[in-house]
């Protein structure tokens, strides 16, 4: 029965992955892969840091079938995890043993990451494995597993001592070298390419402060998330688990059985321990913005096999109270149905790409299709490289955006080869790369070529607005066609809403168009998209108000041939008070996406006065680039 439920919850988790869309994680998750993927023909990746050495090589053999070969990987190792929670809670003698599969494998942030490259659920099952052999009484192997868990995520260090902790108790002081052994080990091999025997702590990607490029939070932020981490049945047993080891450690000392004494410091330091010292050690970095903290939820992945068994204790004790069995067991599966819904009621699921990812695919096919496909691409976004099937490590076809501008400062912009692609996008261009737009906007050494928005914008890390906007290395620049037209609002039938035009007020001519609690938007410019190789409108207007104004937009709408919305941006009029009682000229400018150029589809533009504020406009001049 076991072995079949096993096979069924495989077969369950691998159709969800094949039928997949997107990737829960297009970030690190996706690089995690790619390291795995590229180790076979770049052997260096098996001694990449950040890239898990000990993950890259138990899963390189997986990433060799894609993505979905590593999907499969960690699904085997959310299915493994399970099975070993299920065999402590039998050592432990916990009732309702079956529980705890579901309690892991349905929990809010486990679930999703079984669909992606990220290394929590490989954490979690060398944890458990480590665990469980320790409960066997297997310490030579539980010593040599975990000394490589911290080159499978970092959080191992703070696991360690731990298990040191619980050979102290066992008194096998003979196994406390094994504990270094993975540390050892990986030393010794480092040390024949990096020539630094200390190399993993000289290329450590951890250390110092990083506020100033992710912020930090509050100390309860991963608290406050426990919905989004563990989802509310399994936040519900957890805190009634931890509960119990209180009451059971005042006041049940004396009813414990022998099984129960004999692993209590087991459970203890390595089960509820392993949970705590991550869960608050992740809590601190995010508060103090250290150790390459971003505050990501997915973060506690690593430990939800742990959570669960701390779970399955809250469990049977909220249900010790049911002495018929029938109404045990009823209740019980009426909980597991509860959790079971979990995952599916989250934002992630189905997995679609969208959003970043969404944006990223259209640029990416448009690079397929263009004369640059075979150019060298610097560019950061981990989906770009999937997208493009690019080996992203052959550094003579790919290079990472954030060495653009240093390989430029140290040997000219020769370095950067002629049609070379620049790929700079919202998130990682902006942050990771630290290269803000205006600088490659205004760099006379790259053309503009094509942008990507989303249809709804949405903001990223560092407050940006996504898009992706990809340029070229190109030696002689064309001059730009520039479209220019003009709006003095006196002549009829050139506007949407003119039913706005006033004689009350004018910068030029009679009339203007006045906004009020009556009139929300200003007389519209709507026009065809019918002008060639369009990158950007460029828009001045003239304001006059008898007051402050705030809450007031310029917005740019694009819809098709139906008149559906394809896009809508807006750009924040602000206007102070000693700028008040006299006409005041305002300018601003839209890069629409690539994609939506087209003479089919029209564009508006006009002033939205959210406000309601009672003002007027003039004079507009509109320049297509």
């Amino acid at each position: 029965m076991l072995t079949s439920l096993f096979i069924v919850l495989f077969i369950f988790f691998f159709v969800i992955a094949y039928f997949s869309e997107g990737t829960f994680d297009s970030g690190d998750g996706l690089r995690h892969y790619m390291v795995s993927r590229y180790s076979w023909k770049h052997p260096q990746l098996f001694l990449y840091s950040w890239g898990k050495p000990f993950f890259t090589l138990i899963s390189s053999p997986f990433s060799q079938f894609g993505l979905l070969g590593i999907n499969v990987f960690n699904i085997l190792c959310g299915i493994f995890s399970s099975l070993l929670c299920y065999l402590t809670a039998k050592k432990l003698k916990m009732k309702i043993p079956l529980a705890v599969i579901f309690l892991l494998l349905f929990s809010s942030i486990y679930f999703p990451t079984m669909n992606s490259g990220l290394t929590e659920p490989f954490f979690g099952f060398v944890l458990m494995l480590a665990v469980y052999l320790t409960f066997e009484e297997s310490f030579f192997l539980s010593a040599m597993l975990v000394s490589f868990l911290p080159y499978v995520r970092s959080e191992g260090y703070l696991i360690l001592p731990f298990f040191f902790i619980v050979l102290i108790y066992r008194r096998k002081i003979f196994m406390f070298p094994f504990l270094a052994f993975g540390t050892i080990a990986f030393s010794i091999i480092g040390y024949f390419y990096y020539h630094d025997l200390f190399w993993i702590k000289n290329q450590n990607p951890y250390t110092g402060q990083n506020s100033d490029l992710y912020g930090h939070g509050e100390l309860l932020h991963f608290v406050n998330n426990y919905d989004e981490i563990f989802g509310k049945p399994l936040t519900l047993v957890l805190l009634c688990g931890i509960v119990y080891f209180f009451y059971r450690l005042f006041f049940l000392k004396s009813q414990n059985t022998a099984r129960e004494k004999n692993f209590f410091a087991e459970e203890s330091f390595l089960i509820y321990g392993s949970f705590v010292i991550v869960f608050v050690a992740h809590s601190v970095f995010w508060w103090k913005g250290i150790a390459g903290s971003l505050g990501l939820i997915r973060v506690m992945a690593g430990i939800i096999p742990v959570a669960a068994l701390v779970g399955l204790r809250g469990l049977n004790f909220i249900f010790s109270p049911f002495k018929k069995s029938k109404v045990k067991l009823i209740a019980v599966c009426a909980f597991m149905a509860i959790v079971i819904c979990v995952p599916f009621r989250q934002y992630y699921f189905p997995y679609r790409i969208e959003g970043e990812q969404m944006v990223i695919k259209k640029a990416g096919e448009w690079i397929k299709n263009s004369k640059y496909k075979t150019q060298r691409i610097y560019y950061l976004h981990p989906f770009l490289g999937h997208v493009l099937s690019l080996d992203v490590f052959d550094t003579n076809r790919v290079v990472e955006l954030w060495s653009l501008y240093p390989a430029i400062k140290k040997w000219g912009i020769t370095t950067v080869p002629e049609k070379s692609l620049i790929v700079w996008d919202a998130h990682y261009g902006a942050n990771e790369a630290r290269i803000p737009l205006d600088t490659i906007m205004n760099d006379t050494n790259f053309s503009l070529l094509k942008v990507f928005k989303p249809k709804e914008e949405f903001t990223v890390l560092g407050g940006n607005k996504f898009a992706v906007y990809v340029f070229s290395r190109e030696r002689i620049h064309k001059t730009k066609k520039t479209y220019v037209e003009f709006f003095d609002m006196e002549q009829r039938g050139e506007l949407d809403n003119e039913n706005t035009l006033t004689q009350e007020k004018s910068s030029s001519g009679k009339f203007s168009s006045k906004l009020s609690e009556r009139n929300e938007f200003s007389a519209t410019v709507n026009k065809k998209l019918n002008y060639a190789d369009l990158q950007e409108i460029k828009i001045q207007l003239k304001i006059f108000s008898p007051q402050k104004l705030s809450d007031v937009f310029f917005v740019m709408e694009i819809n098709n041939p139906a008149g559906n919305n394809l896009s809508w941006e807006r750009k924040e009029i602000k206007m102070d008070a000693s700028r008040e009682n006299e006409w005041n000229l305002f300018e601003t400018k839209f890069i629409p996406s690539a994609d939506l150029v087209s003479p089919e589809n029209s564009i508006k533009l006009y002033v939205w006065n959210k406000s309601k504020k009672t003002f007027f406009v003039d004079d507009f001049k509109i320049e297509f680039q």
